[in-house]
């Protein structure tokens, strides 16, 4: 495993190649949900759209579809590895609508307000995702979209483990 950087506290899984094309592959799955997430909360044509922790550019990439050639995205990480393989697969892409910037959301020069900020798993790492989240509404015109698709875990199906089983199975062994 070739590490790219170690983990931190703003990302508990590390910052590996590995985790990078893991996140990648994360995102196809995802992108039929999160394309839904956007269009209802009305990313559309012409916005001009922050992309929250955008890593490899997977929602940047998907937000720029659709505002289209009269919108464009912002993509901000602070993970530089991560967004220099954003960067090859924007030029790869062609995609004129779609920038990079690294830093942090609080303090990174991002050029002024956004009609939108949007992003996907994210705040979950956030120590304190109020905190994230005024700071998101700091970057928005009046009247700005938030919009991100986070893991709801009290939504997951949850069924309390029964140690006696564990014990009978570990018994047969």
């Amino acid at each position: 495993m070739m590490t790219v950087r170690s983990a931190d506290a703003d990302y508990p899984l590390g910052r590996s190649v590995e985790e990078l094309r893991r996140l990648s592959e994360q995102a196809g799955a995802l992108r039929p949900s999160t394309e839904r997430v956007l269009r209802a909360a009305g990313i559309g044509s012409g916005m001009k759209v922050l992309d929250v922790g955008c890593g490899v550019g997977d929602v940047s990439f998907l937000v720029g579809e659709l505002v289209g050639s009269s919108g464009s995205v912002v993509g901000v990480d602070t993970d530089a590895a991560a967004l220099a393989v954003a960067e090859q697969r924007r030029r790869e892409k062609r995609l004129d609508n779609v920038a990079f910037v690294q830093g942090d959301l609080r303090s990174a020069p991002l050029g002024g307000e956004f009609d939108a900020a949007v992003g996907r798993l994210v705040l979950m790492y956030q120590a304190d995702p109020t905190e994230a989240l005024r700071a998101v509404a700091e970057r928005l015109r009046s009247g700005g979209v938030v919009a991100f698709q986070e893991l709801a875990a009290a939504a997951l199906p949850w069924q309390p483990f029964d140690w006696s089983k564990e014990q009978e199975i570990s018994s047969h062994m």
